[in-house]
């Protein structure tokens, strides 16, 4: 073979090929960085489920613990409170049928009765609601328990203002001719509209202590106000006894302001 031919053979050979280039079964591809990314993927996508699941399982468990330690220790308020407005709606009965008979109070004390036997209907209206459905209610889950109680310790001290009022300037009726008996000194002192009014302020006073008591039972195991993390899950405020007349925002708004008061420079160098 002469020379050309010779170079012509070694032109048209194919070159050999190269064991790493382009075999995909070789060691290298096999542990190559790209399939081992894809292959951990579904791990990683999988751990925030489980982490997420874990955390909806405590929530619920925690949950479902606080509506059960809610529902026991409120139990007693409940039935007192119902009792309280029995009471007071027997006594909103006992005036409708005294007035029905002409048993009128007098002009001098007529706007206290007024005033207490509203303030009764009031208290009947707005707590109604809690006493019957109970801490799972709609009440409580719409965040009414906070303005009703408010409203309930107002009227209680509008009930206990108009029985302070009536004890100065209510005078006792004239007994009549002959009557020396203490069923007569007794009706002479205490008629009908006074009963109500003594018998209004003692079931407004249990009326406003069981809503205190129901509303810091639902604070101390987190389901009121609404959206609060319940007992086990997040931090519970100390309860205040100014949430009676705002809601418990306002109440550690205004806890802050004086602490932050309390700390100035001013009250250190005095």
């Amino acid at each position: 073979m002469d020379r050309s031919g010779f170079s012509l053979v070694c032109f048209n050979a194919s070159p050999p090929e190269s064991p790493h280039k382009g075999d995909v079964s070789s060691p290298a591809a096999e542990g190559s960085p790209g399939s081992a990314s894809q292959g951990s993927a579904p791990a990683r996508r999988a751990a925030p489920s489980a982490d997420r699941s874990a955390r909806q399982a405590l929530l619920e468990r925690c949950l479902r613990e606080a509506h059960e330690k809610a529902a026991t220790q409120s139990s007693e308020p409940l039935w007192h409170g119902r009792i309280a407005l029995s009471g007071l709606l027997l006594l909103g009965m006992i005036r409708g049928i005294a007035w029905w008979e002409g048993n009128v109070p007098g002009y001098s004390v007529f706007g206290m009765h007024f005033l207490t036997t509203t303030a009764d209907f009031a208290c009947l209206l707005c707590a109604l609601p809690l006493f019957t459905s109970g801490t799972r209610g709609q009440c409580v889950q719409i965040g009414c328990v906070g303005p009703m109680l408010t409203l309930v310790f107002a009227m209680t001290i509008v009930d206990v203002g108009a029985l302070c009022a009536y004890m100065v300037v209510a005078t006792p009726r004239p007994l009549s001719p002959g009557a020396k008996s203490y069923v007569d000194v007794l009706e002479a002192c205490i008629g009908v509209w006074e009963f109500a009014l003594v018998a209004s302020v003692c079931f407004q006073l249990v009326l406003c202590a069981s809503s205190w008591r129901v509303y810091r039972e639902l604070r101390m195991t987190g389901l009121y106000p609404p959206g609060s993390n319940p007992a086990g899950i997040g931090h519970i405020e100390e309860v205040s006894f100014l949430e009676l007349i705002c809601e418990a925002e306002d109440a550690k708004f205004v806890s802050d302001c004086e602490c932050a008061m309390g700390k100035s420079p001013d009250n250190k160098g005095s």
